[in-house]
């Protein structure tokens, strides 16, 4: 028992605290997540931070700290009888690395491959990401494993399988996940496989396919090595000895853990470039030596394949005689910088020329050689000022509108997103000086991006945010029946429909332009004439992909309308208007009926419309409106106008028609009198009379 106690004291007395502040370039006080990593040096101990301004795409902030040397105290907390009590840390930690910002990060989990840190985070958005981390703390290009179709957050708790670690278990809202987290089977060559930067994942070539380590053994497994996320898989570079060779360098980014067969031939135009004085390739190194002739005369495309026991790869390498770039120039420029160190040169930035290396090395990156000859460069400098929209599905959008200033210059737009390494480019239309447009291309994830405008420089100017979302669902259409003519509104029901940017009807494949009112969050469409029957699907179009809707809706023909009534109620007139009972279940904000007399026209206010009939009034606003002559009638691209009757006048018609029966009737009753008058006065002659003569 004392033992136990004496246990419990001495963890509480080795209890040891900082202040951990997150970061340098916004406060971020919230503690979302947290993991630790183990490490041979110490441990190291992850956090998510949050600004808790979720509209701030980088409102969360993934940051490693060092906490083996912790020697703080936590105030107040102390074992029983211990004098003084703890007081407050004045230690402060600061981050090794800010290696990821996102707007809406949730969880965070994370492995160790020899050197290399594997992290998993997932979001508020319902996504799971995973992130590289090398020695250095670099981190690689993100990669989504999971995409909810919704926006449910990912839950703080993660856990790997505790059999093999190849999958992650995550926690949604009324959804559990076993999510996949080694993706290494679906790279189908040694290409494509180092291509994927992930550290668990190598070339096996015993089994031909790429794999994790633990899967590959007894043979070599080719993987990318500690410095692969600064690298290209192909980086080359030239050199001029003095027995007038050219000696063009080639390394790969590749390490293996045995001796695979490796070789390299270099061709031009199908024949053998080398002269075969080069020592023999090793894995990653080979090297090809040829006449200096061929390369003074002008520009040499090699073609450089590289094998890897059955494995072939291929580049195409842009020679040029390195001492020619800008010898004829006055002055060194960007541009001959660029094509100085693309061609395998060795750009001087002492003497801003171009020169031979001397021997080989490491490419130099572009940004690194040619970043301080970016300033020299004079134009107008352009600005970016809104966005419409600024929110997208993650299908993309067509005709997105630029403002700015100074868009003259501007040559193309480029797309950063932070899951994204490679940035995305669009091309630009419509260009002037204060606007134009260009496509947003699809993104494989959801979250924010920047968006600046790219110059002849290939400098980057302004940061706008663009907001990649869930695609737009459609759950139902309302009402379900048009009328012939057209122009009916059909609302949509569904989700992120500020996203639709047409409509098309289906089969006869017509696009319509959409409506959407952001107040109330309501999109509609217009129907297209149609003299015919059938049912109509329609599709959302969203970029360049399409989302079905799950209602149907059909036409019906145009209302008809037979005649019209008045009659005066007060000062006003109330209009009777007839109408055939149809299928189309008007509504009143969709009929627009107008009265006329002569010139003047009276807006009618509709106040019932029943199964037959139309009920409106016009309004004696100024004195008894004494009565219309016709109505127009307007239901979407339907118009009618119709001539009516007052009612005083079918009375007036009425009673005369009345009296002519009543005339009629007693003009009849007198002939008949007449008739029996006549029969009654004719003589009578007794049966008699013949035997009475006889």
């Amino acid at each position: 028992m004392d033992s136990s106690k004496e246990k419990k004291i001495d963890i509480i007395r080795s209890l040891q605290a900082a202040t951990i502040r997150c970061c340098s370039d916004k406060a971020r006080p919230v503690l979302v997540a947290c993991t630790v990593i183990s490490s041979v040096n110490g441990v190291i101990w992850a956090g998510v931070f949050s600004a808790q301004n979720q509209q701030d795409p980088e409102n969360n902030a993934l940051a490693l700290y060092d906490i083996i040397n912790v020697k703080g105290r936590v105030k107040g907390f102390c074992a029983y009888g211990e004098r003084p009590c703890g007081s407050e840390s004045d230690t402060e930690l600061q981050p090794l690395s800010v290696v990821f910002k996102y707007s809406s990060m949730s969880a965070v989990a994370a492995v160790r491959s020899g050197s290399w840190i594997v992290l998993f985070i997932g979001t508020s958005d319902g996504q799971l990401i995973k992130l590289v981390l090398d020695e250095k703390f670099t981190p690689g290009c993100p990669t989504v494993l999971f995409k909810s179709d919704d926006e449910r957050a990912v839950f703080p708790r993660m856990h790997f399988d505790p059999v093999d670690f190849k999958h992650i278990y995550i926690a949604l809202r009324k959804q559990l996940r076993r999510v996949s987290v080694v993706l290494c089977a679906k790279y189908i060559t040694l290409k494509d496989c180092r291509a994927a930067l992930d550290p668990l994942c190598g070339w096996c070539v015993n089994i031909q396919r790429c794999s994790t380590q633990d899967e590959c053994s007894d043979t070599s497994w080719v993987s990318i090595p500690k410095n692969s996320l600064q690298t290209r898989l192909f980086s080359f570079q030239i050199a001029e000895n003095s027995s007038r060779k050219i000696i063009l360098h080639l390394s790969l980014s590749l390490e293996s853990t045995g001796n695979p067969a490796f070789s390299c031939t270099f061709t031009k135009e199908s024949d053998i470039l080398c002269d075969g004085s080069d020592p023999p390739a090793v894995l990653p190194n080979c090297s090809c030596s040829f006449p200096d002739q061929l390369l003074y005369t002008g520009g040499l495309r090699v073609s450089a394949t590289v094998n890897i026991e059955d494995q072939k790869i291929t580049e195409t390498l842009t020679l040029i005689n390195c001492s020619s770039i800008t010898e004829n120039s006055p002055s060194a420029s960007h541009t001959q910088c660029v094509q100085c160190v693309t061609s395998g040169c060795h750009w001087s930035s002492s003497s801003k020329r171009c020169e031979w290396t001397h021997g080989p090395g490491e490419q130099l990156h572009i940004q690194d050689a040619c970043k301080y000859l970016l300033s020299e460069m004079v134009y107008n400098k352009p600005a970016i000022l809104s966005l419409e929209p600024n929110k997208v599905s993650f299908h993309g959008r067509n005709n997105v509108l630029l403002r700015g200033r100074n868009l003259e210059s501007v040559t193309k737009i480029r797309i950063q997103g932070d899951l994204n390494c490679i940035p995305k480019e669009s091309p630009v239309f419509d260009r002037s000086s204060d606007t134009l447009r260009f496509h947003i291309p699809p993104s494989g994830t959801k979250g924010t991006v920047k968006v600046c405008v790219v110059t002849p420089d290939d400098r980057c100017h302004g940061n706008s945010i663009i907001t990649y979302s869930s695609q737009p669902s459609c759950t139902g259409i309302q009402p379900t029946v048009s009328w012939s003519s057209g122009g009916r509104k059909i609302h949509i029901q569904g989700s992120n429909l500020e996203l639709v940017e047409s409509v098309t009807v289906f089969p006869s494949n017509k696009v319509l332009k959409t409506q959407y009112d952001t107040s109330s969050g309501d999109l509609w469409i217009d129907s297209h004439p149609y003299d015919g029957s059938g049912q109509f699907s329609l599709k959302l179009n969203v970029g360049n992909s399409t989302v079905d809707c799950v209602d149907y809706f059909s036409y019906k023909p145009d209302p008809e309308f037979t005649r019209f009534t008045t009659v005066q109620v007060a000062n006003d007139l109330q209009v009777n208007i007839q109408k055939r009972v149809d299928m189309l279940n008007l509504s009143m904000s969709e009929v627009t009926v107008t009265g006329l007399q002569g010139d003047q026209q009276y807006p009618c206010d509709l106040e019932k419309i029943e199964s037959n009939a139309v009920i409106c009034k016009i309004k004696g606003e100024s004195g008894a409106v004494p009565a219309v002559d016709s109505l127009t009638i307007n239901i979407g691209n339907f118009h009618i106008s119709l001539s009516g009757e007052r009612l005083e006048t079918w009375l007036f018609v009425l009673i005369v028609f009345s009296l002519i029966f009543l005339l009629i009737f007693l003009i009849f009753c007198i002939l008949l009198l007449l008739f029996r008058g006549y029969h009654n006065s004719q003589p009578v002659f007794p049966v008699q009379w013949p035997l009475q003569r006889h």
